[in-house]
């Protein structure tokens, strides 16, 4: 079987990456929520960009970008890590024996949201979180993910169609 450091061990500097995505969400409530654990997020067609990280942080080199684009000091720098552990020169974490794959989001894919193996609206879920917005006026927000990779379905990376 494919893992994720397979299909990420040529990545030099950044590359861009199609992902097609099944995650489940975490509702307000927790296990109160007659939802919990019965809600799943499809996204399909999201564009995303990995860094290798070698020289530089990617993350850090594109707030530092925007913060100047939108006329305001360049003095972000990348703190430690909350979870995981980043591979050396890969843009994968390792967390507690599973791997996750961390990108910049460029264009969110298309959504439609599952309960129970069913469609459901968006607005019909009972606590869903609303999405965060940028920190900072005028400055386009920079949003990293990291997907576990039981939740990714394809990756489209150097004209290749992988399916997990």
């Amino acid at each position: 079987m494919i893992t994720l450091t397979d299909i990420m061990a040529d990545v030099s500097g950044a590359s861009f990456v199609g992902l097609d995505t099944v995650t489940s969400p975490t509702l307000l409530k927790g296990k109160k929520n007659p939802m919990h654990g019965r809600i799943q997020k499809h996204m399909t067609g999201a564009s995303v960009m990995v860094f290798q990280n070698k020289h530089t942080n990617g993350y850090e080199n594109m707030r530092n970008r925007r913060l100047e684009e939108a006329g305001f000091p360049t003095t972000f720098n990348v703190g430690e890590r909350a979870w995981g552990e980043r591979v050396e020169n890969l843009p994968i974490v390792m967390h507690k024996g599973k791997e996750y794959l961390e990108v910049i989001v460029l264009k969110a894919g298309e959504v439609h949201y599952t309960h129970d193996g069913q469609p459901i609206a968006k607005e019909d879920i009972i606590g869903l979180k609303p999405a965060q917005k940028a920190s900072k006026e005028g400055v386009r927000e920079v949003m990293i993910r990291t997907f576990k990779a039981d939740s990714i379905k394809t990756i489209r990376i150097d004209g290749q169609s992988i399916t997990m």
